[in-house]
């Protein structure tokens, strides 16, 4: 335990705040560690643009199955080091925790994996379908140089079973008493654009209603005031129904027929009042950047904002692209786009990979539930997905409502306990994929 904690530790310590990324010194070092813990020497560092570290190893089977492919990524989102207990990139070990950005974002996962091959490697395990291990670079912006340039370049060489990448994992007390742990099945598409609003400029003691600023703020308004209708599709009928055995009647029964157009008007003001369970019920928009003028007496001729807005499964994109400019309804504003993605599919819950996650959830945690998940944010599971392959979110540890804030937030941090479970639960699952 005290070699995984102190793996952790160094991990976190690379610096690979995204943007720059600097991802290399990082991948070196990982391929450095499958290669002295004896667990493969077949390697490949790619670097997709420079400085940009793209691990993928392989552990060869003894027969001809398709490989498990079992990912995370290098990268982390920024921290301000002036609001965190300890320095975000110091690999703190304190009060039974290892600190720092990444250790529940994904650097943790890719330890659970290095730790678990260990293990059943030093056991003298014989894999009869192969591994492939893959650490990339790039996925908190959304992959471009990362899980989306190994596909287009190394798809049919990996051709997996299943993919297994990050996901929330165990949920203590969050949904009712207890604790669930969500496999990640399917994600909204992207839709992130720019409105760009052109007005008249002046000085700023003669306001006028055709300013850039005034055009673009009633534009975000009319967009804000009118949130996308609630709709339950075959992902989230399927989550909820799987969540129903922690609500007792009629909650229960509500969530097991969301899709009934009736119980879901009965209880979609309760579900919308909810951040997570209103996400995953409808088209969500969020004005993220707002960027105008230039000096405080000058009415500036340019405003803009940046909107991350996040699809269902099942919204058809031209048709949100309509609505939004129904709403717009301002031709002095432009739509410029940034990033979209496609419906990135369902994974199956009837296979072995799902049935093996639940049989480890019950011998590591007994009473536990287990359920699929439809993701709000996005992952690099979605690449596979969108090319037909079942993809999976599932991180092996137990996360009370307080520590989902970490994520992305001040003072992330993995519990050793977390840490020991994960490496165990990642080796039971592995074992029986590929043995």
């Amino acid at each position: 335990m005290e070699d995984a904690v102190a793996t952790m530790s160094r991990y976190v310590q690379f610096d690979t705040t995204n943007p720059p990324g600097n991802e290399m010194p990082a991948a070196l070092w990982l391929r450095d560690q499958l290669v002295s813990r004896n667990i493969t020497s077949d390697i490949k560092i790619h670097e997709p643009i420079p400085g940009r570290g793209l691990v993928v190893a392989r552990i060869a089977g003894t027969e001809g199955l398709k490989p498990l492919l079992i990912n995370h990524h290098i990268d982390v989102v920024a921290a301000d080091s002036s609001q965190w207990r300890y320095p975000p990139f110091a690999g703190a070990v304190a009060d039974g925790f290892v600190w720092g950005r990444g250790t529940l974002d994904t650097k943790g996962l890719g330890i659970m994996f290095l730790f678990a091959l260990e293990a059943l490697i030093k056991e003298g395990t014989r894999f009869r379908r192969s591994i492939v291990f893959t650490a990339v670079p790039d996925e908190e912006p959304g992959g471009d140089n990362g899980m989306r340039w190994l596909m287009k370049n190394h798809e049919k060489d990996i051709d997996p079973e299943w993919v297994w990448d990050e996901g929330s994992g165990g949920l203590k007390d969050v949904f009712g008493k207890g604790i669930m742990f969500a496999v990640a099945v399917a994600e909204k598409q992207i839709y992130r654009f720019k409105l760009i609003a052109k007005g008249e400029p002046g000085h700023g003691s003669m306001p006028h209603p055709g300013s850039a600023n005034t055009l673009l703020i009633a534009a975000l308004q009319r967009i804000i005031d009118k949130p996308r209708p609630l709709k339950v599709g075959p992902a989230a009928a399927a989550m909820f129904a799987g969540l129903a055995s922690t609500q007792k009647f009629p909650a229960s029964f509500m969530l097991q027929h969301l899709a009934n157009p009736l119980v879901l008007k009965l209880a979609g003001e309760k579900l919308a009042a909810e951040k997570f369970t209103n996400a995953v019920l409808r088209d969500t928009i969020s004005v993220n950047i707002i960027q105008a003028g230039y000096q405080i007496n000058v009415i500036p001729e340019r405003a803009e904002a940046q909107l991350d807005c996040r699809l269902l499964p099942e919204t058809d994109a031209k048709e949100f692209h309509r609505w939004l400019l129904g709403q717009i309804a301002d031709e002095r504003i432009q739509i410029e786009m940034i990033q979209t993605s496609p419906p990135s599919g369902i994974a199956p819950t009837d296979n072995l990979f799902f049935q093996t996650v639940t049989e480890t959830v019950k011998k590591h945690s007994p009473g536990a539930g287990v359920f699929p998940l439809l993701m709000a944010g996005a992952t690099d599971g979605r690449y596979w997905r969108e090319r037909g392959y079942p993809a999976y979110g599932f991180t092996p540890m137990i996360l009370e409502r307080m520590d989902l804030g970490r994520v992305h937030g001040i003072d992330e941090r993995i519990s050793m306990d977390n840490l020991l479970l994960g490496i165990k639960m990642t080796k039971d699952i592995i074992r029986t994929l590929c043995t």
